[in-house]
């Protein structure tokens, strides 16, 4: 079986370069198993300012990753990046607890309220961690 069984999904600032936007995006960390595979595709993460440069002493924010597109909802992709955006998040817990995933909401929470910071120089927050079932 291809995919991981737990996964993390986070919300990442983007700059749509179609509409010229700015959205917030959900991301995930790994392709995962199950029908939410279908959904992830791999995109180009667009510099959001040439003030933000990498340097020496941080990590370098990735150029490309893994995000979830917005095909599950059957709704027009064709405008814009048809990137899950924040705002949809509520359709994709739907869309995850009827396709047999567990939102681990102890180990999210232990995550955002433990004393571990995580770089966020790409503003990447955790939304949650989760289990595929089946």
């Amino acid at each position: 079986m291809n995919g991981a069984s737990t996964f993390v999904l986070y919300t990442r600032p983007f700059l749509d370069t179609y509409s010229q936007c700015y959205k917030n995006i959900v991301t995930i960390n790994v392709v995962p198993r199950g029908p939410l595979a279908r959904f992830v595709r791999r995109v180009q993460f667009p510099r959001l300012s040439v003030f933000k440069e990498p340097s020496d002493c941080c990590a370098r924010s990735p150029l490309c990753g893994l995000a979830i597109g917005r095909g599950f909802l059957h709704v027009n992709n064709n405008c814009g990046s048809g990137l899950m955006n924040v705002d949809e998040i509520p359709d994709l817990f739907s869309f995850l607890l009827s396709h047999g995933y567990k939102i681990d909401t102890s180990l999210t929470k232990m995550i955002n309220s433990g004393d571990v910071r995580f770089n966020t120089d790409n503003a990447n927050k955790i939304i949650c961690f989760v289990n595929y079932l089946c």
